[in-house]
């Protein structure tokens, strides 16, 4: 079952950053990629996939392992080329003879699932000034731009000239998110960012990205496997199944279809089956809640109702 409703959100008026990411729209045309083609082990892990994903929505991405998420966010900045179909940006196929995926790689910046691996400098700092330098800006210019980067990923400026490979995981992953942003990036796409970390490092980096997203006014594509992270953080949510997209609506609204989700090995988040089971024991509370603040105001709403008994 597949849920095509429009859910763009309105990018911040008056943010840092919002003129510039006000272009940015990527657009999936049709789109398929088959691996090892032609072989007998030829797997088809994008089955004509249509998306528009415009400029300034947090988008959520989830499936199971081998769903194809994985292979969709590959394709939104040209690491891999469809086998079939179109992938679009700002109207542009990106695949034509005379677009520069060199400068779509600085407007769509993309984190792996272990981004520490991407680190490779002597210092810090060094590392996150590789990508503006390769652009073309000076070392001074790109010192500016990764120091801003830096801070704005919640990482101390006393350890800027230490070894990458001195730091902790999550101060990793920090460091190699700032070297993506440090490019000013009109899209930022991360698979699975918060892997290894313990609950509050996770909540840490996920905070940096959502104030990212409110400042800049950037796009974030987030794949993730924490149903409880895309109803707080995502706007938007699209589940991949089988290399199809199975749902594509708010969260709220795909949560709901949990029984659904479930032969397809996902869950919604705890909250909606404890608000299942009080809905389906008489309390009158909104099924449909994500989240926990959302789930309190629900239930005392409904206890109000009752006379505060259950």
């Amino acid at each position: 079952m597949s849920i095509m409703k429009e859910t763009k959100e309105p990018v911040p008026a008056g943010k840092p950053g919002v003129e510039e990411a006000s272009a940015g729209t990527l657009e999936l045309k049709d789109v398929s990629y088959v691996y090892s083609e032609g072989t007998a082990y030829e797997i088809r892990a994008l089955d004509h996939i249509s998306l528009t994903m415009p400029s300034g929505q947090f988008i959520g991405i989830i499936g199971h392992t081998g769903s194809g998420k994985s292979t969709l966010i590959q394709h939104l900045n040209a690491l891999i080329r469809p086998t079939e179909g179109q992938v679009l940006y700002n109207g542009q196929d990106i695949w034509a003879d005379d677009f520069d995926r060199k400068e779509l790689r600085g407007q769509v910046g993309l984190v792996f699932q272990y981004p520490e691996h991407q680190l490779f400098e002597n210092d810090v700092l060094s590392d996150v000034c590789f990508g503006p330098m390769n652009q073309g800006l000076s070392r001074e210019e790109a010192e500016e731009q990764a120091k801003k980067a830096l801070l704005q990923v919640g990482f101390k400026e006393k350890n800027f000239k230490k070894s990458p490979f001195e730091l902790s995981g999550g101060q990793k992953k920090r460091v190699a998110i700032a070297g993506v942003l440090a490019m000013n990036p009109r899209v930022l796409v991360l698979d699975e960012p918060t892997a290894g970390l313990d609950p509050k490092g996770r909540d840490e980096i996920l905070d940096q990205i959502a104030g990212l997203h409110e400042e800049r006014g950037i796009t974030i594509v987030l794949v993730s496997h924490s149903m409880e992270d895309m109803a707080r953080y995502a706007s938007r949510l699209i589940v991949m199944d089988h290399g199809k997209v199975a749902f594509d609506d708010v969260p709220k609204e795909v949560f709901s279809h949990y029984k659904e989700l479930e032969p397809m090995g996902l869950a919604a988040p705890q909250i909606t089956y404890i608000m299942q089971t009080l809905k389906e024991r008489g309390l009158p509370v909104d099924e449909r809640v994500t989240t926990l603040p959302e789930a309190r105001d629900s239930i005392l709403a409904a206890l109000r109702t009752r006379g505060g008994a259950l």
